[in-house]
């Protein structure tokens, strides 16, 4: 009996991964930015939004609302507070980008208007990805440090925690392309083995270094990473890319300069990224765009 039930395990799983459907769509949003924010900034936010916009369209979303109730007594007086949070989950993810997507750029009054339309490949979630956790770092390893704004010069760090193991690779997007940082550049593997409920902090270092104000060896602690800027201030993007599955990186090579990270052009990477994600149900990715200034 124990046989029969493996083999139909077998068959209705392939069955259940088919069932997801996988469609080409497209649309336009606009977004107006506040002008304090730069044009790259508010393109990326325009387009975040407008895959959102086409994922709901197509497949809907998941709303819950969590409700809360407060009860306080402060000198014999009693108060009641209710507090009522709505949340919003698309039933779907964005595989690939076809194409380029259009922009639009108009300025009225204080606002920069941005109208893009793009298309591309969508898939409908049955069921949830590994819940995992990821935070980007700056200048220090503690989650207090999280941060999407840096300065020339300062390090970076990543902060992650998954309920499972798993496989890991972290990308970091800039004017010239994607550089890989996880698997660290002499690596050979194509993805970091992690292991589930274990927090891990990559890219830091302890260094000894003699401090003549203690008159001693104090232990610090430093990146392996820190980012650089070329302009008063850029956009760049960490790619976090998880699953329970272990996977294979793009086909990147590494510079005759020794402080020089292996790296591909962001066609390649993308192409490689939406064949990954097409092959792999399971594979979680997490964008999170950063500045970087003088």
């Amino acid at each position: 009996m124990k046989k029969i039930i493996l083999i139909l395990a077998l068959i209705v799983a392939p069955l259940m991964l088919s069932a997801q459907k996988t469609l080409t769509a497209s649309g336009s949003y606009t977004y107006n930015a506040p002008t304090n924010i730069s044009l790259d900034q508010a393109k990326s936010i325009a387009l975040e939004r407008a895959k959102n916009e086409i994922i709901a369209e197509h497949f809907g979303t998941i709303v819950g609302v969590n409700n809360y109730t407060e009860v306080s007594n402060i000198d014999g007086k009693s108060s009641v507070k209710y507090l009522s949070l709505g949340e919003s989950e698309v039933r779907g993810e964005w595989i690939e980008t076809i194409g380029k997507p259009d922009y639009k750029v108009k300025y009225e009054k204080n606002f920069q208007v941005i109208t893009v339309t793009v298309e591309g490949t969508i898939r409908e979630l049955t069921s949830a990805k590994v819940n995992f956790s990821a935070k980007v770092l700056r200048n220090g390893v503690e989650d207090r440090f999280e941060s999407d704004s840096f300065k020339d010069g300062d390090d970076i760090y990543i902060s992650f925690e998954s309920p499972v193991s798993g496989y890991l690779a972290i990308f970091l997007y800039d004017q010239e392309g994607i550089n890989r940082l996880l698997p660290m550049p002499a690596s050979s593997e194509g993805s970091y083995l992690v292991q589930g409920g274990e927090k891990q902090v990559f890219f830091k270092q302890i260094l000894n270094q003699y401090s003549p104000s203690a008159g001693t060896t104090v232990e610090t602690v430093k990146s392996i990473y820190h980012l650089v800027s070329t302009s008063e201030s850029e956009l760049n993007r960490i790619y976090i890319i998880f699953s329970p599955n272990k996977f294979t990186r793009p086909n990147d090579t590494v510079g005759s300069q020794e402080d020089l990270l292996p790296s591909l052009s962001f066609e390649s990477f993308q192409k490689w990224l939406s064949r990954s994600r097409k092959q792999d149900v399971e594979m979680a990715v997490i964008e999170q765009d950063i500045t970087i200034s003088k």
